[in-house]
């Protein structure tokens, strides 16, 4: 019998558009330290992309450093393609877990680190033209002691209230780690993020329970405070595998296809879930963080290469994410209600299901093939799918979204 668990009921009449936001997202330093010209390349793709904003970080700019300048262009150039800019403050692109979430990033360390001068830089970001301000990475007091949550606390308020007074409908933005839940739920109480970006899609493991598990955590702790989830599959560094946050388990921990494979699945579930999601550079066009360059316009490049060549393919990474984008904004997922599917005679009980208003998504975490009904009508898949007997075939490590009433 098949049984249908809700576990999101999304609030009613409330469409901010920062709730349902599609963000991509630039952790290197493009802003106020390349050429403008080819940094608003960026802008066209993410457009491209579907999305709604873009997170930049203007690395170490000062109050008077001309690279804000640089900004105010860039804002310009992205209002004028109806995307926001968010503009990250602290730069704090390191672990937040594991041995080494106490090093220094030269590129991040001192002068966009929490205290004098912050509130100040974010007043220059605002005059700039952004339209939101982002912390980045929130180290918990559990692993730095130099973290002062009630000093961020009052530090979060006069950003909100810089934010909210100067920029219509802007937003404020950080990154949280859940395997810190008493931190965790201090922001989510007491700290007025729009957008808190939490870890539950990166600490899961490869298979359908503890995907379940993190998805319906991470649900329920955000709807206890009214806060929209906001979703990312990837940390907002680069992985690497020192960098490991607590055990050898996590569903990247693997040989490098079948991670990207992983990878590219687990986005096109995210996409499909209610919130807010965010995507990183190179994720959408199915670039491995290893192979990912380090000069900031070199990765542009290649990113829109890639863009570029897969644009005209079926089922090529980014056109998967751009038509996973249209179909997302289409049915109104980041506002619908979201459940849990099990008991389906075609589908085994180890194999994930939910239902996106009437949408189901299907990630197989098996290690076989799953057959979908005869008359099955798939709207995507995160990899082709094979033929059988009049059947579509869903391959292990593969996310569809199929029209429910075609597959119940």
């Amino acid at each position: 019998m098949t049984t249908t668990t809700l576990v999101h009921r999304p609030q009613s009449g409330d469409r901010d558009w920062w709730r349902g936001a599609q963000i991509y997202e630039i952790n290197a330093p493009v802003v106020g330290q390349v050429d403008h010209d080819r940094a608003v390349g960026l802008l066209d793709h993410a457009q491209s992309l579907g999305s709604d904003g873009i997170l930049v970080r203007p690395s170490l700019l000062g109050l008077k450093d001309p690279g804000l300048e640089d900004l105010r262009r860039f804002s310009e150039a992205a209002h004028l393609r109806g995307l926001r800019v968010i503009a990250r403050l602290s730069g704090a692109l390191g672990p937040v877990t594991g041995r080494h979430a106490h090093d220094d990033n030269p590129l991040t360390a001192g002068h966009e680190a929490l205290g004098p001068g912050l509130i100040e830089r974010a007043e220059g970001f605002i005059d700039a033209g952004v339209d939101g301000i982002d912390l980045g990475a929130i180290l918990p007091p559990e692993v730095s002691q130099e973290t002062d949550l009630d000093l961020l606390s009052r530090t979060c308020a006069e950003l909100l209230m810089l934010v909210s007074s100067s920029t219509p409908d802007g937003i404020l933005g950080a990154d949280v780690t859940a395997e810190y839940g008493d931190s965790l739920r201090h922001h989510l109480q007491k700290d007025w993020f729009h957008h808190l970006r939490n870890d539950r899609l990166f600490l899961t493991r490869w298979d359908a329970d503890s995907i379940a598990r993190h998805l319906k955590a991470s649900l329920e702790e955000y709807e206890r405070f009214g806060a929209p989830p906001a979703w990312r599959v990837m940390p907002p560094y680069r992985y690497h595998p020192d960098l490991e946050p607590s055990d050898d388990r996590r569903w990247f921990v693997t040989d490098r296809a079948t991670r990207l494979r992983r990878g590219t699945a687990l986005q096109t579930l995210m996409l499909a879930l209610p919130g807010a999601v965010y995507l990183r550079q190179g994720d959408e066009v199915g670039i491995l963080d290893d192979d990912k360059d380090d000069s900031p316009m070199s990765l542009l490049q290649e990113v829109t290469r890639l863009a570029d060549e897969q644009g005209d393919l079926l089922g090529s990474p980014v056109a998967t994410v751009r038509h996973a984008s249209h179909l997302r904004r289409e049915r109104q997922l980041p506002h619908a209600p979201m459940a849990f599917v099990s008991g389906m005679e075609w589908c085994p009980d180890d194999a994930l299901s939910i239902l996106v208003r009437d949408m189901l998504v299907l990630t197989n975490t098996t290690s076989t093939s799953i057959g979908l009904p005869e008359h099955a009508e798939v709207l995507l898949a995160s990899h082709e799918l094979a033929h059988t007997d009049g059947r579509l075939i869903v391959p292990p490590t593969t996310t569809v979204w199929c029209v429910a009433d075609t597959v119940a």
